[in-house]
């Protein structure tokens, strides 16, 4: 692969896993700041996590997504790298017209083999003219 679509794939990933970050940081911060109410108020600690857990489970949902994020970004952009690797690499109709050039020599080789063992027959018919009436 040359230098010019490692770099394209390269970007695709630097900008999903920017784009997914971002989301899940704006999802972690506005978790913090709905659980920040919680921790200021002079609250039991059940009362709290109670009050909190909002926020906790936006910041759990930011950090997921996050995870999720980067490696779905990573799977789809390498998937997509080695797709396009293999296609120019195994080209179908290159391969296709490899094989049918082989069979056709192959074929042209085993009629000439058939028409030099008629042609030997032939001879020996011809050449050992044998009489049985003995």
């Amino acid at each position: 692969m040359d230098a010019k679509r490692s770099a394209v794939h390269a970007g695709k990933y630097f900008l999903l896993t920017t784009l997914l970050g971002v989301v899940a940081l704006a999802l972690v911060g506005y978790g913090a700041v709905l659980a920040e109410s919680a921790l200021e108020s002079g609250l039991s600690t059940g009362e709290r996590v109670s009050e909190a857990l909002p926020g906790l489970v936006l910041a759990v949902a930011g950090v997921a997504i996050y995870r999720f994020g980067e490696s779905w970004a990573l799977y789809t952009t390498l998937t997509a790298a080695h797709e396009e690797a293999l296609s120019t690499t195994f080209d179908t109709e290159r391969v296709k017209a490899d094989i049918v050039s082989v069979l056709d020599d192959r074929l042209a080789d085993m009629q000439n083999d058939l028409q030099s063992v008629n042609r030997e027959l032939r001879k020996l018919k011809e050449d050992d003219a044998f009489d049985f009436s003995d």
